[in-house]
């Protein structure tokens, strides 16, 4: 079968226009406030490479998911081109939506209480476990239990060091993660409709919901959560450092009066944050 669009076509129609149109509204920071804009998303980048592809990878070989003839071009450790590109576009978009959407970043007392963080580790813990049992099953849970034991330890490392900050700004991280989820989603329905690409019936559950495989759907919720809730908490913890080390410096000054006044660190620009 001839898909109507290969891999990188996909990408040119669907995945790049609005990744431009995203950069264009972008909100202009000052200085400070965009290189460490610029660092986390390239963070994100990177991390997603290095924790996806063997995950893709090993579902590519088992054959949870494939591409049709002539889709693909250049494959190295079974994943295609295409593929590689996603992790970059997928994070800077997800990126892009939480900048413009906005989002409060400051440290606050109580962001590092006990009860969330130790709550959301161990979820994200019994997601590893529960995604390793579904794998043992039966055949059509490997996408899904995969899915689910690939996402857990990233969600408990996530909720274990910023658990406090998570739980008191649930509408930042439900609102930009179901955006960009929402685009994938229907980018993704359209690809598999065209032959792009597909998912096998043997290694599914043949779930779906208006012709998307809930696996699927799961994935994209979980990728833009991870990248959502890693963005947050990279400008969270500089926020929590910059507070720490004016304390610091607030504190020599009273005991030396000759060490001066320490700076100010309150002129980033925030474009209408969501903090609940």
């Amino acid at each position: 079968m001839i898909p109507t669009l290969t891999y990188l076509q996909f990408h040119l129609v669907f995945s790049l226009p609005p990744l431009a149109a995203l950069w264009y509204v972008a909100p202009r920071y000052d200085r400070v406030r965009r290189r460490r804009a610029t660092v986390g998303i390239a963070i994100l980048v990177a991390i997603a490479y290095a924790y996806t592809t063997p995950w893709i990878s090993y579902m590519i070989r088992r054959g949870a998911w494939g591409y049709a003839d002539g889709a693909v071009l250049v494959r190295a450790l079974s994943i295609p081109l295409g593929e590689y590109l996603f992790f970059t576009i997928q994070t800077v978009i997800a990126g892009f939506v939480l900048h413009r959407i906005g989002f409060d970043s400051t440290f606050r007392e109580g962001d590092f209480a006990r009860a969330p963080r130790i709550a959301g580790a161990v979820v994200g813990l019994a997601m590893l476990a529960g995604g390793l049992w579904l794998v043992t099953l039966d055949d059509s849970f490997l996408y899904l239990g995969g899915l689910i034991a690939w996402v857990g330890p990233v969600l408990a490392l996530q909720w274990g060091v910023g658990g406090g900050y998570l739980a008191r700004t649930p509408r930042l991280w439900i609102v930009t993660t179901t955006v960009p989820s929402l685009y994938f989603w229907t980018v993704d329905r359209i690809a598999i409709g065209m032959g792009t690409w597909y998912l096998s019936e043997r290694f599914t559950t043949g779930v779906a919901v208006l012709g998307l495989p809930v696996e699927e759907m799961i994935f994209f919720v979980s990728a833009n959560l991870m990248t959502i809730n890693g963005l947050v908490l990279f400008e969270w913890v500089l926020d929590w450092n910059d507070r720490r080390g004016a304390s610091a410096k607030s504190t020599a000054a009273v005991t030396d009066p000759t060490s001066g006044t320490p700076p100010d660190d309150g002129d980033r620009e925030e474009i209408d944050p969501i903090d609940d």
